[in-house]
């Protein structure tokens, strides 16, 4: 029932647009979709809608689509190096899906003429063809939004990257991806945990338009010639068309105490609840292996995306000083050589973690430092009783 009103709905909620202007003028507006809950919808999108009635358009240009079913695509997303592709949409087809999600739908009608809304038209074609649809996608340096705010910034001659080029961003890379995560703890960590330092640099505004929220607050507080000497506000409409049920998402982050305590007390639980418990050794030790084989199995993948994907973010981690493989090393526990070398190099990259936030532009993650230390240390005194006599029954 609800899909068969959505065409009715979308022409009350589209009836407005058509009226703003003149049948024969031609208009531009700036669409930002909200935030739902799939992992590619946390991040919202955007996209341009043209209609030119010269011309027979009436098309919202979307950058935001990807194939699930391509051959290899999962491996393609490990290695950072995604296609997706530009679409030319009905704006009903368009609406009716955002109103599905339930997403908010915002539009910002932009002060354009006629000669710049086809030039800007004329370069949206130009990027819906078949064979120049695909884009490399990045996802904080080249995507949905960063290729809807270049199409602006073509439009205007530069105005945007001018006036947001050199402007400190509000948040960080890193503080964006955390606040808009953040209500999904495990996968707040996961990412938490793979990006590195890249992602903590000062950024400009410019910059923070990987965000479609940030190309529409910049887009509205923007001013441009008015060809007379003074400015003029670019966006001379703004409105919801469609108002989500959802919560909006919080403006900044903040220290996620539930996610971090929930893994300290795992951590805690899998190495100490079998000692408490149990009495032979392969028992005892059962929940510690666990987590040497977790840890090695963890600092593994953050090494791999580093050093063998395309993924910018995530070199530079130092969170493989916390998911150390070398801790698989320990696995024996039967205190030889390598075992206490590979113990040495795991004590001095915890503590050199813990010094390395007293250095200026050190990566954040308080975080995982809190859940993750405590939870080492006791990794490596279980691994030194358990070491100092291999023989004993319960000696761990």
């Amino acid at each position: 029932m609800r899909a068969a009103r959505l065409p009715t709905l979308l022409l009350v909620l589209l009836a407005p647009l058509t009226t703003t202007l003149p049948a024969a003028a031609a208009d531009a507006w700036l669409m930002t979709y909200g935030t739902a809950d799939r992992i590619e919808e946390r991040f919202g999108h955007n996209a341009l809608w043209i209609r030119d009635p010269e011309r027979g358009i009436d098309t919202v240009y979307n950058f935001g689509f990807f194939d699930f079913d391509t051959p290899g695509f999962v491996f393609d997303y490990l290695q950072g190096d995604l296609v997706y592709y530009a679409v030319a949409r009905d704006p009903v087809e368009e609406l009716a899906y955002y109103q599905w999600r339930d997403r908010s739908v915002r539009a910002q009608l932009l002060d354009l003429d006629d000669a710049t809304i086809r030039r800007l038209s004329d370069w949206l074609e130009q990027r819906v063809q078949p064979d120049t649809r695909d884009f490399a996608y990045d996802y904080y340096f080249n995507n949905c939004s960063t290729r809807i705010r270049d199409a602006l910034d073509f439009a205007l001659d530069g105005a945007l990257r001018e006036a947001t080029g050199s402007r400190p961003a509000v948040l960080d890379l890193r503080q964006h991806t955390r606040r808009l995560v953040r209500p999904d703890p495990a996968l707040y960590l996961g990412i938490q945990a793979a990006l590195g330092r890249r992602v903590d640099r000062p950024r400009t505004a410019w910059e923070e338009m990987f965000l479609p929220e940030v190309v529409a607050r910049e887009i509205g507080d923007l001013r441009v010639d008015d060809g007379q000497g003074g400015t003029r506000p670019l966006v001379i409409d703004d409105r919801m068309l469609h108002e989500s049920a959802r919560p909006d998402p919080a403006p900044t982050p903040s220290f996620p105490w539930g996610a971090t305590l929930g893994l300290l007390c795992c951590a805690l639980g899998l190495l100490a609840l079998p000692l408490a418990v149990f009495r032979r050794r392969a028992v005892r030790l059962a929940g510690w292996r666990a987590w040497l084989a977790f840890n090695a199995l963890g600092g593994s993948l953050l090494l791999y995306l580093w050093l063998a994907t395309s993924h910018a973010v995530t070199a530079a981690n130092e969170n493989l000083l916390l998911l150390n493989p070398l801790l698989g090393l320990l696995w024996r526990a039967r205190g030889g050589r390598t075992e206490r070398v590979a113990a040495g190099l795991i004590a001095a990259g915890l503590l050199l973690a813990v010094l390395l936030k007293l250095v200026p532009g050190n990566q954040w993650n308080l975080d995982l430092l809190l859940a993750l230390v405590p939870a080492q240390l006791l990794a490596l005194w279980i691994w030194r009783r358990a070491g100092s006599a291999p023989g004993r029954t319960g000696a761990s």
